[in-house]
């Protein structure tokens, strides 16, 4: 992804450690993808918008999965997956 636009920051080395941390337990590929999840879930939660954040934590072995089907096509992004796995449950139980 080419990013056109650079923005530097200053941080402690815990603070430096504790993201290295978090991008070796998850799916992120480096500390910039990281930083650039972080800073759109920012700008989304302090949006004024119609929808609303939900924190979500899944065991890796679902994500795992999750992240097969995106890597299979069957998604553009594993937030994106979630997101209509989500509103199709939602769409079956307002049916009811």
């Amino acid at each position: 992804m080419s990013v056109p636009y650079r923005i530097t920051i200053r941080v402690s080395e815990d603070l430096l450690d504790q993201l290295q941390e978090i991008v070796d337990r998850n799916q992120y590929n480096s500390i910039s993808e990281a930083i650039r999840a972080a800073i759109n879930e920012f700008i989304i939660k302090n949006h004024n918008n119609v929808t609303s954040n939900v924190d979500l934590k899944l065991p890796r072995n679902i994500y795992t999965e999750l992240e097969e089907e995106v890597n299979n096509g069957n998604a553009i992004s594993v937030n994106d997956l979630i997101r209509f796995i989500l509103k199709e449950y939602a769409k079956g139980k307002t049916k009811n």
